[in-house]
């Protein structure tokens, strides 16, 4: 990977911001591609907004991608386009967390600082037998405490790298290679058969369904768009018109719906067709999406929306979902 053995601490924060609830394979050609867009922080600073999030689109959470970039500019703002040397300075960053920051101070300034991730919580729970759920502040608290322990200050890059790699190589949450184990002799959890139950964690997941119907309405060669500004996921992304229903609904329903009549209030249109179904899966949502096809005759008046034509639709940044649907090429039958 080639943000590992990195010394930049640019580069560090970048891989750590795009890898956020992010797996490596997806991440890594997002990384590459910004750190050839943006070699340094002063680059990514003086990037417009829109240019920035049509790099990360697809990536998804894209408050990071805000963070982000309101990050690069206080770098350059409050410490002259010097990146942070200290703790707590990295942390004083948007969008920066206790263990982006250990990252960051210990990988690139060798500081002593404990990475704490999901990889580390789960090794030290299981090598320590410790039942504390890792997701409550007791837990957060006694993790922390041992982490910070445990590291050799002289070295905590190397120690830091290396119980992450340890715990997502052998120590993994399914499946961990405890035959091959180094540490299988001494583990408290192996010797208790309790490796399967740890780590503890409070919070059950609970996944939310929300459906989305889309209205692509067409006056001529536009179609009417608009960007997402309120505090929900996909915040200063361009979307369609949208109707959100609590359950599936066909269009005749939609069509009774006060928000329906409210959006397209004395608009004379025509529905064309409907796309497939859609389906992104978010951390704690599903997303089920479909697309109608409308189109006028007379210019509609629709506050808060833009009027784009259908061939510059590639310039702006769309959530993932709207992006499998333009690349389906559905919307070019009509």
């Amino acid at each position: 990977m080639p943000w590992k053995g990195e010394k930049d601490p640019y580069r560090i924060w970048l891989s750590e911001i795009i890898l956020q609830q992010t797996r490596v394979e997806q991440g890594w050609a997002y990384y590459e591609n910004f750190i050839q867009a943006y070699p340094t922080v002063q680059d990514l600073a003086a990037a417009p907004e829109e240019t920035v999030f049509r790099l990360w689109q697809g990536l998804g959470y894209y408050a990071r991608c805000k963070n982000m970039l309101a990050a690069a500019r206080q770098i350059v703002e409050q410490f002259h386009g010097h990146f942070p040397n200290t703790y707590d300075a990295i942390q004083s960053l948007k969008g920066v967390g206790p263990y982006t920051a250990a990252a960051i101070a210990s990988f690139a300034f060798n500081l002593p600082h404990a990475v704490l991730d999901g990889n580390v919580f789960r090794v030290l729970s299981r090598y320590f037998d410790i039942d504390t759920p890792i997701d409550s502040t007791t837990g957060k608290k006694q993790f922390t405490a041992l982490a910070q322990e445990l590291l050799p200050h002289a070295q905590s890059a190397a120690y830091n790298q290396s119980i992450m790699d340890f715990g997502a190589v052998i120590c993994k949450p399914q499946q961990p290679a405890c035959s091959i184990c180094p540490l299988a002799k001494k583990c408290k959890a192996l010797q208790l058969n309790l490796v399967g139950l740890l780590p503890v964690k409070t919070k059950k997941l609970i996944i939310k369904k929300r459906y989305f119907y889309y209205l692509v309405l067409q006056y001529k060669d536009k179609i009417y768009i608009r960007k997402r500004t309120e505090n929900d996921i996909w915040q200063n992304l361009h979307e369609f018109i949208l109707i959100e229903t609590q359950q599936p609904a066909d269009i005749p329903t939609l069509q009774t719906m006060p928000v329906f009549k409210n959006t397209l209030v004395d608009i004379s249109y025509n529905i064309d067709g409907t796309s497939a179904a859609f389906k992104q899966q978010l951390t704690h949502q599903t997303i089920y999406s479909q697309f109608i096809f409308m189109s006028v005759k007379k210019q509609p008046e629709m506050p808060g929306y833009i009027a784009v034509p259908r061939t510059q639709l590639d310039d702006f940044a769309f959530p993932k979902t709207i992006t499998d649907f333009l690349k389906s090429r559905e919307l070019s039958l009509f």
